[in-house]
């Protein structure tokens, strides 16, 4: 299982350079956005005028979409605040994201250094 964060649908929705690979995992792996990560691009969008219902309804055609539960809110609490002292921008968000993959045994495929020493990401370049 692998969450998508925000980063890589960005990265995928604008065509970048690591666009082909993003869909090569959307159509091979199980994978996951938490609905934080709908609620980050529902505000890039509007603030570049991109058509999020289209991207929206595309997201939900390949990806599950997961909240939250207790556990993973106990564990956000806890990863928020062990690994701010290292990394002073990790946010809230961040966490929670950190929190879901952890919650599900999941990888991240991000752009986002923040995540770098999570055990189980896919840093995207």
């Amino acid at each position: 299982m692998i969450i998508i964060d925000s980063s890589a649908w960005v990265e995928y929705f604008t065509d970048s350079k690591n666009a082909e690979l993003i869909e090569k995992i959307l159509d091979t792996e199980e994978t996951v956005t938490p609905i934080v990560v709908l609620l980050e691009l529902s505000c890039k969008s509007f603030k570049e005028n991109w058509n999020f219902k289209k991207h929206l309804n595309f997201i939900k055609s390949k990806s599950m979409i997961k909240g939250i539960n207790d556990n993973i809110i106990i564990n956000c609490g806890q990863i928020y605040i062990n690994n701010r002292k290292k990394k002073s921008s990790l946010g809230m968000i961040d966490a929670t994201i950190w929190a879901i993959a952890k919650e599900y045994n999941a990888k991240i495929l991000t752009t986002d250094n923040h995540f770098k020493d999570f055990e189980k990401v896919i840093l995207l370049e």
